[in-house]
């Protein structure tokens, strides 16, 4: 029961790993010939308009002048932080990795029951994979946080 449910789970990453290699390269293709996939992003986008700028009005005799009174317009995202929110790929890998952690522990769990040693090889699996697991998790973190300090630009 351990060795299909270690199988089934590695079997279903790499056909997890290849029908979303092969759906972004199709994708990708589509954009690339002409006439396919449609116009870019940016030119679906609606363009932001910028609010008309009011003029400064005096400040009053008796009041002191304040210093930095208006508020600083927000910046441009890094290019790195631009890079990482356009990639996609994080969130579903993660949770792919967090789900075959999570069977192989739970395996590792049954096999504890049984009257045979289990691997040390296979100890080390599970922590190599909780560890990827955790790693992807916080690449989707830093990738979720991109796309929302990217959002809008």
């Amino acid at each position: 029961m351990a060795y299909f449910l270690v199988m089934g789970g590695l079997a279903l990453s790499v056909f997890f790993t290849f029908g979303w290699l092969l759906l972004r390269t199709g994708q990708w293709l589509a954009r690339g010939l002409p006439g396919g996939g449609g116009a870019s992003r940016r030119a679906r986008r609606p363009a932001r308009r910028t609010p008309a700028k009011k003029p400064a009005r005096a400040p009053a005799a008796k009041s002191r002048p304040r210093a930095a009174t208006r508020r600083a317009e927000p910046r441009e995202p890094w290019r790195l932080t631009r890079w990482l929110a356009r990639r996609r790929f994080a969130l579903p890998m993660s949770l792919l990795a967090v789900l075959l952690y999570g069977l192989t522990r739970l395996a590792e769990y049954g096999m504890g029951f049984r009257p045979h040693e289990v691997p040390g090889a296979y100890h080390s699996l599970v922590g190599t994979l909780g560890w990827i697991a955790a790693v992807l998790l916080a690449v989707a973190l830093v990738n979720l946080l991109a796309a929302w300090r990217c959002r809008g630009r």
